[in-house]
C-alpha cells in the first residue's frame, strides 16, 4: 500500500497570497497535479492540518474542490489554523470522520490500522488531545490490536529545536504515550506542522514529519530564533507500507523555483501577515 502524505496547504480566500509571498492556491494545484502523476499511484491521500489559513468557510471552499481532483480517496484532520466544524461541513460527503465532535478517523485498509488523531485547539498554536479523544483512541487500539498501526495528527509530540515551533507541539504528549504504551502494534506517528521533512524517535516510536509543499519554516536551531519562513525546494511525503516495513519517501515537485528566504511570519505588531 502507498500512502501520499500532504500537509499545511494554509489556502487563503480566493486564493489570496500568503504572508505577501506565497501562492499557496498554486502550490497545492503544483501537489495535486504531482500526487496524480505518480507511478504507482498512491491508495490514499492523508491530509495532516491547516488546510486553510485562518479557518474560515470560505478558504474551504477554496481548497476542496482542488483535493477532489486528486485520483485517490482522501482523509482529512485539521490543525491550528482550522476550524474543526467549518472543515468538517466542507467535507461532508467527500473525506468522512469517526467521532461525533472531533475530527478523528478510524480505517482499515489492506492490514493496516489508520487512525486520524484531531489534535487542534480552536484559536491556539499548540496542540493538545482531550480526555475524549485519548479515550476514543485507547477503545480503537484495543479492538485493532492485531493490526499494524499507524497514526496521523497535526502536532508532532516531541521538540526538534525550532523554539518558535517547540511551544507549539503536542503539549500533553506524554499523555498520549500513557494510552499508546500498552499497544505494540503501534508502528509510528505521521505528524505536519514543522513545514519541514523531520524524522525522529520519541518514546522508542519513529515520527515521521512531512516536508513542505510550499513555503517551510526556516531551518534555524539558533536559541530563541524568530519565527521565519523560507521558500525551499517543495516536495511531498510517500508511505510504502508492507506487512513486515514501513518505508518513507520524499518526492520533490519539480516547479523551476529557486529557494528564497527567510521571510517573518509576523508584521512588527506580532500579528499574522496577512
Amino acid at each position: 500500500m502507498l500512502i501520499a502524505q500532504l500537509t499545511d496547504l494554509h489556502i487563503k480566500k480566493q486564493g489570496k497570497i500568503a504572508y505577501q509571498k506565497v501562492d499557496t492556491l498554486q502550490c497545492l494545484k503544483q501537489a495535486v497535479t504531482h500526487i496524480n502523476g505518480l507511478s504507482p499511484q498512491p491508495d490514499w491521500v492523508v491530509v495532516t492540518g491547516d488546510l486553510g489559513d485562518f479557518g474560515v468557510p470560505e478558504e474551504y471552499d477554496v481548497l476542496v474542490p482542488e483535493l477532489k481532483k486528486l485520483h485517490a480517496p482522501v482523509k482529512v484532520i485539521p490543525g491550528n489554523h482550522d476550524h474543526r466544524a467549518y472543515l468538517r461541513a466542507a467535507f461532508e460527503g467527500f473525506s468522512s470522520f469517526d467521532h461525533a465532535d472531533y475530527c478523528h478517523f478510524s480505517h482499515v485498509v489492506d492490514g493496516y490500522h489508520l487512525i486520524g488523531l484531531d489534535s487542534s485547539v480552536l484559536g491556539k498554536p499548540y496542540g493538545q488531545l482531550t480526555p475524549d479523544s485519548l479515550e476514543w483512541l485507547a477503545t480503537q487500539l484495543a479492538d485493532k490490536c492485531d493490526l499494524p498501526t499507524l497514526i496521523f495528527l497535526h502536532h508532532p509530540p516531541m521538540k526538534v529545536g525550532i523554539d518558535h515551533m517547540d511551544v507549539q507541539k503536542l503539549l500533553n504528549d506524554d499523555e498520549l504515550w500513557q494510552v499508546l504504551e500498552p499497544y505494540k502494534q503501534v508502528k509510528g506517528l505521521i505528524a505536519g506542522h514543522l513545514h519541514r521533512a523531520i524524522y525522529a524517535t520519541w518514546n522508542g516510536l519513529p515520527v515521521w514529519v512531512g516536508p513542505s509543499h510550499s513555503h517551510a519554516v526556516t531551518l534555524d536551531l539558533t536559541p530563541n530564533a524568530p519565527s521565519r519562513f523560507s521558500l525551499e525546494p517543495p516536495a511531498i511525503q510517500l508511505f510504502k507500507l508492507a506487512p513486515d516495513s514501513i518505508v518513507s519517501h520524499i518526492s520533490y515537485i519539480e516547479v523551476g523555483e529557486k529557494s528564497a528566504g527567510p521571510f517573518p511570519f509576523f508584521d512588527e505588531n506580532n500579528k499574522l501577515i496577512d
